[in-house]
């Protein structure tokens, strides 16, 4: 089938400055998990959408403002993640569970505001929502309801296995040399995992690929089943060859099982998220966070079901999982790099789809709904 999305769409900045404002700046974006919020005062600092941005955890509600502070525009959290009051290092301004401004300098004629003039003065809210352990932040004056975003099926299935997440975790994030597209294209690509994988991918799980009924030819234009956006995120996953081929893992059994377990299942939550829960035990989750149209932050984050019993080797487990995890990615972004630089020099054709990528092609198709484009190939 024909793409929808050209190679421009993936190497041209102000193509992807619009992205930046009409996908990152208007939809729900996963911008943390629970556990990195768990205490009073604990923060975590990202950027989305070109804007610094802290989530704050306060007495128990998270909330999401501005990381810039009003007076000389410095950081006023400077960590990925710490606990700290909301107080700006420079020239320690200070500010409250809601952003507003309650203090400014121990001498009150140093910067001569009245009272009435501090208390106007606060840093720019973000609306914050909840899933299950998984925390999303919405940088619009007018956000849309999140049940727009993903649908009552997904969302009660977040809630309830994410709600089991353990408290420890592990993460890393490093950067790659290819359009944030491109990596949530790779993950609805179940046929590279065979070809790509087939040394590092755990053998025991199989791999079963599909066409759709949809496809009709090559040279066909495919017409997405929903024009809604929650179109956008799937859910599915692998199973276990046979019964019994997954290691018997001793920790396995100290940890809370899911009914999911024997099943290595996905949620592609557009626009930039692949959830996973293996075996019921374990969950890892992976962001792709646009930095410029040829290169993205990865963000990987493991970590268990809740514990049963606690044990003392739990961080070798979470450490093992990250590097095996790891070492598949490398994979993928070495081919997701080489392939960046093919749509740098290919800017006349564009990729032929097959029967088994539907599901790349209703992302293309979001993608598009989103910039406010006609969907038709050029």
């Amino acid at each position: 089938m024909l793409p929808l999305l050209r190679p421009f769409h993936y190497t041209d900045s102000d193509w992807f400055a619009q992205e930046q404002t009409r996908i990152f700046g208007r939809l729900w974006i996963l911008a943390a998990v629970k556990p990195m919020l768990a205490k009073h005062r604990d923060y975590r600092t990202l950027t989305l959408a070109g804007k610094q941005v802290v989530l704050q955890n306060h007495d128990g509600v998270i909330r999401a403002f501005s990381n810039v502070c009003r007076h000389r525009m410095a950081r006023i959290q400077n960590e990925e993640f710490g606990n700290r009051a909301m107080v700006c290092p420079y020239h320690n301004w200070a500010y409250d569970a809601c952003g507003k401004l309650i203090h400014t300098h121990r001498d009150p004629a140093v910067f001569g505001f009245t009272p009435e003039e501090t208390a106007d003065i606060g840093l720019p809210q973000y609306a914050v929502a909840t899933i299950g352990s998984l925390v999303f932040v919405n940088l619009s004056d007018d956000p849309l309801p999140i049940e727009e975003q993903f649908d009552d099926h997904t969302r009660e299935l977040l809630e309830r296995y994410t709600a089991q997440m353990d408290s420890s975790f592990i993460y890393t994030r490093y950067e790659g040399a290819f359009n944030w597209k491109t990596g949530m294209e790779n993950i609805k690509d179940a046929l590279h995992v065979p070809c790509l994988h087939k040394s590092t991918f755990p053998t025991y799980f199989r791999v079963d690929v599909m066409g759709d009924e949809a496809f009709h030819g090559r040279d066909s234009t495919y017409l997405p089943r929903d024009d809604s956006l929650r179109q956008a995120t799937s859910s599915g996953g692998l199973r276990f060859a046979q019964d019994g081929d997954a290691p018997a893992h001793e920790w396995k059994r100290l940890v809370h099982r899911l009914d999911c377990q024997g099943n290595y299942l996905t949620f592609h939550l557009f626009p930039n998220v692949n959830l996973m829960i293996v075996d019921g035990s374990s969950f890892a989750i992976q962001i792709y966070n646009p930095l410029a149209a040829g290169r993205t932050e990865m963000q990987m984050m493991v970590a268990l079901t809740r514990p049963v019993d606690d044990f003392s080797y739990k961080p070798v487990v979470l450490w093992e999982h990250l590097v095996s995890d790891m070492t598949v990615l490398q994979q993928d972004i070495d081919c997701l790099e080489a392939l960046q630089t093919g749509l740098a020099s290919a800017q006349d054709h564009g990729f032929i789809h097959g029967a088994y990528e539907t599901g790349i092609l209703d992302f293309q198709a979001a993608c598009l709904r989103q910039m406010q484009v006609a969907e038709k190939p050029q």
